[in-house]
């Protein structure tokens, strides 16, 4: 169960990241979410009195955040080659990071390397689109053109 000081560290982290205190790389739609999150529900007479009563575990806060971000991501226009269960599985993790906070950093650099490498890869999907999209090249003309460019 969380308690009252647990609840206090939690909404600290949650403001930091919101302040852009933290090493969390995260895009618009990601910070309105949690923007969201920390005002409509962190900062809660209501949740306030459950933490105060025992009734609240961090589960419970993991899965308001859920319910909250899927309603948003459903609502995202879909992007070629990001499913929004990609979206939605990146901005999980980020959300335990958050959550977490310093606890990230005491389990070693192995868990952080990791949750950078699942940004670039996010990144790189990002990136393939946008550029996609600028030279105006479909996947199968892009795949076409790959493939006639390679040398034997």
């Amino acid at each position: 169960m969380v308690n009252k000081q647990q609840l206090q560290a939690v909404k600290e982290r949650f403001s930091s990241f919101l302040s852009g205190e933290t090493q969390i790389v995260a895009d618009e739609a990601f910070c309105n979410a949690v923007r969201s999150y920390y005002e409509g529900f962190l900062k809660s007479e209501r949740v306030s009195r459950m933490v105060q009563s025992g009734g609240c575990s961090a589960n419970d806060f993991r899965e308001v955040f859920k319910k909250n971000i899927e309603r948003r991501v459903r609502s995202l226009p879909e992007i070629d080659g990001l499913s929004k269960e990609t979206v939605l599985s990146s901005w999980i993790a980020k959300y335990d990071a958050i959550y977490r906070g310093d606890e990230e950093l005491r389990r070693g650099p192995q868990r952080a390397h990791l949750s950078a490498v699942s940004e670039l890869i996010l990144s790189k999907e990002q990136l393939y689109e946008m550029f996609q999209q600028i030279l105006g090249i479909r996947k199968f003309e892009h795949q076409l053109l790959y493939n006639a460019c390679q040398v034997e």
